[in-house]
Parts: C-alpha cells; structure tokens; sequence
C-alpha cells in the first residue's frame, strides 16, 4: 500500500540532492530538504522504491522548478498562497518573492503531516514565520468544503480576492469527484484572480480531458504542459521517453 508520507520522504531526498549539483545545474534551492530527508530514515526502503522508479528524479526536479516559476509568476503585493497537500513544501521560506512581495502562505494538510514537518523544523531550530500558516485537515470528511473555508477564514484567509494555489503530488492519490470538488473550491474560494498550478497524471482527466474539468470548476482558461516540453526549458538533451506521462497544468479564475 503506497503510504503518502513515503512519498513526501523520497521529494525531500531529490531536492535535498539539488543542493548538491554545481551551481550552474540546480533548477532550485531548497536548504530544508536535507532536514526531511535525515528524518525519513525510518521509511528508507519505501522511499528507495520511489527513487528507483523511471523518471522519478528528473519528474521531481521539473516539477519543483515549473511550480516554483509559476508561484513567482503568480504573486503580486499582499498575495495569498495556498498551498493544498503540502506535505514538507518549503516554498514559504525558500522564495525570497513570498517574503519580499509580503505574501501570506496557507499550508493545508492532514494534522499528523503538519505535526511531523513542525517538528522537523523544530528540532533543527528553524523558526516558521507568521505570515506562513499551517491548516491542518482532514479531507475524509464528507461534505469539506464549508469546514476547510472556515478554517482557513479563521486562519486570515481573505475570501474572493484572489490567490495563488498550488496543488502539487495530490491528484493521484484522490478519486475524480474529489478532484473536480477541489478544483470547484479552489476557484470559489479564491475568486476572480485567482491561479492555480498542480500537477496531474496522463490517465488522471480521461475521457474529457483535464481542460474540460477545470473550466466547467469554475476557472476561466487552462494551459497543460507535459514534462517532456517542460524538459526543454530547464535541461538539456532529450526528454526521457517517460516525460510525457506527468503534466503541469495552470489556470485563471
């Protein structure tokens, strides 16, 4: 059984390794990584399996990269960022745009997760600023929509102004209904200005298409961009054969 944590272990060992490259070959930095990485030693055969897989390395690395361009692009003065599935993103503290632009940052994600990543940081005595909020919750419920728009209201979230949400490494583990219900409440909650990045799977929008889902959520235009055009913007040489089958899509309230 895939355990989500596990997957969170293996991301932090290839962004911690990203630190390692020479600094002409790094699509980002990411000084936290190595802190989850030591902390995932627990569950080091689970998250070899990952780094084993086709591709995985290389999908990682773009991905960080592609999201982390768009969260810039994104941010304007007194921006929100929402940050879905968090799981141990640092982008809060990495993106010097976050702190300059004072953009306030809402990490959503299951109690446990958040509780784990806090104490991470804890342990190794980084301070987690206030514009930078954990939410935590669970998602299991049936009706979520109104109890995580409560929570992050409670939290300073300013409903129907815009923001900036990145869905990143959650779609493949959720049904279709749960897709399109978060895709409804993202657009809703943010309002007009809002945009979103995420990353989805070949399979994950069939037969309609990831277009059609977005759009009929409530966003107004969508891009979707596979690894393999993503490649040639940040490495050299040709794509691996498996780039294709992992996309980043954008979208605009």
């Amino acid at each position: 059984m895939v355990d989500v944590a596990d997957t969170a272990f293996s991301i932090a060992v290839v962004r911690a390794e990203e630190g390692e490259r020479p600094a002409s070959e790094q699509l980002f930095v990411d000084p936290y990584a190595r802190l989850f990485a030591a902390a995932g030693a627990h569950a080091a055969a689970a998250t070899q399996r990952y780094l084993d897989l086709p591709f995985f390395r290389d999908g990682i690395r773009l991905r960080t990269r592609a999201i982390d361009d768009a969260v810039r692009e994104g941010l304007g003065p007194q921006s929100q960022l929402v940050i879905l599935g968090a799981g141990f993103d640092m982008r809060a503290l990495r993106l010097p745009e976050v702190e300059r632009l004072g953009a306030r940052v809402f990490e959503i994600d299951t109690p446990a997760q958040l509780a784990r990543k806090r104490a991470v940081l804890d342990e190794a005595g980084v301070a987690v600023p206030e514009r930078d909020v954990y939410v935590p919750f669970d998602f299991d419920q049936p009706d979520f929509e109104p109890a995580l728009a409560q929570a992050l209201r409670a939290r300073g979230f300013r409903e129907a102004v815009g923001a900036v949400f990145v869905w990143e490494g959650v779609i493949g583990y959720i049904d279709a209904a749960t897709i399109d219900r978060n895709l409804r409440f993202m657009a809703q909650i943010g309002g007009e200005g809002t945009r979103l990045v995420f990353t989805y799977g070949f399979g994950n929008f069939e037969p309609d298409g990831a277009e059609s889902h977005v759009l009929r959520a409530g966003f107004r235009s969508f891009e979707g961009h596979g690894l393999d055009a993503i490649w040639k913007r940040y490495l050299p040489g040709e794509p691996h054969p498996a780039a294709w089958t992992s996309k980043i899509g954008s979208a605009r309230v």
